[in-house]
């Protein structure tokens, strides 16, 4: 993965991809101030759902999203389409995801080969190859930061009445994060850059990713 990220061409893309949720629409609590005493009711009754699953860009650090109602092959698929359309102009988009079982399913892996073939066939828009990551190596999956800091900002302390009112912030957050990064351009990630950081076992194993 850190080769194909480090040999990207100019017409090249590599995104990180994950899902987020199910999350249940109701009164949640998080860090505050000191002085703010939120309730939060030990029971109650949900208000619905929200998941959805987002792509992150490595060089131009621009978010992807779509909100979907479950994660499967399908949902994948669909936001590999989106992704598809978004970058017409690129010659190949590199993915990589974690090892779950929908992510290496026969179904997706089918469906991403025929995808892949029209493309070739019609010599429009660019031909998409999965970098799935190894095994225990979550870590390396930088978009989990971004949903990290997604949660605390609107999720956290919250108190949304329908599901489309958490969309909505997430999508308005995601749309203010995109616009900061196109002003300040920067990579994703600080040690996926450096593969002398990952020759060292030493670093890996006393959890200096941590610190990314």
């Amino acid at each position: 993965m850190l080769n194909t990220l480090h040999s990207l061409a100019a017409d090249e893309m590599f995104f990180f991809l994950d899902e987020w949720g199910p999350v249940q629409v109701r009164k949640r609590g998080g860090k505050a101030y000191r002085a703010h005493h939120a309730t939060i009711p030990r029971r109650q009754l949900s208000r619905g759902n929200v998941s959805l699953i987002a792509a992150l860009n490595a060089t131009t650090n621009q978010v992807t999203w779509h909100f979907v109602p479950s994660k499967n092959s399908q949902a994948m698929m669909d936001m590999i389409e989106v992704l598809y359309n978004q970058y017409q102009t690129k010659t190949k988009l590199y993915v990589t995801w974690d090892a779950v079982a929908w992510h290496n399913s026969s179904l997706l892996l089918e469906a991403l080969n025929r995808f892949n073939d029209q493309t070739r066939a019609l010599s429009i828009g660019p031909v998409v190859e999965l970098v799935p990551l190894p095994t225990s190596s979550q870590f390396l999956n930088v978009i989990e930061g971004v949903f990290s800091g997604m949660t605390r900002a609107v999720v956290d302390n919250s108190d949304y009445l329908v599901p489309t009112h958490m969309k909505r912030a997430i999508s308005k957050h995601f749309i203010e994060r995109n616009e900061h990064f196109q002003y300040n351009p920067r990579r994703v990630g600080k040690k996926l850059w450096d593969l002398d950081f990952f020759r060292d076992f030493d670093a890996i194993r006393s959890g200096d990713y941590c610190d990314w």
